[in-house]
């Protein structure tokens, strides 16, 4: 396993704990199914991602970019079930 392809795989698997964690702590306290199938598909996506990176062994500027407008998108699911 390269250095680069530890850096990428550790990268995606805290991003995706992390997102797993605020998804399950925002249908615990905000319970709605629309909340909890948007959650899923996000982090099916996320895991999608993982594996195709995994398999590139790298992790690009274009890849962050991605991961930020994912994070962009989780947050607007969040900010959207705090307001309802």
């Amino acid at each position: 396993m390269k250095k680069q392809h530890h850096k990428t795989l550790k990268f995606h698997t805290i991003f995706t704990l992390i997102l797993v964690l605020v998804c399950i702590v925002t249908v615990a306290l905000k319970p709605d199914w629309i909340l909890a199938v948007s959650c899923a598909l996000l982090i099916a996506y996320v895991a999608g991602n993982g594996i195709i990176h995994s398999r590139k062994n790298e992790l690009s500027r274009d890849s962050l970019f991605e991961y930020l407008i994912i994070a962009a998108i989780a947050g607007l699911i969040i900010v959207g079930a705090a307001l309802r």
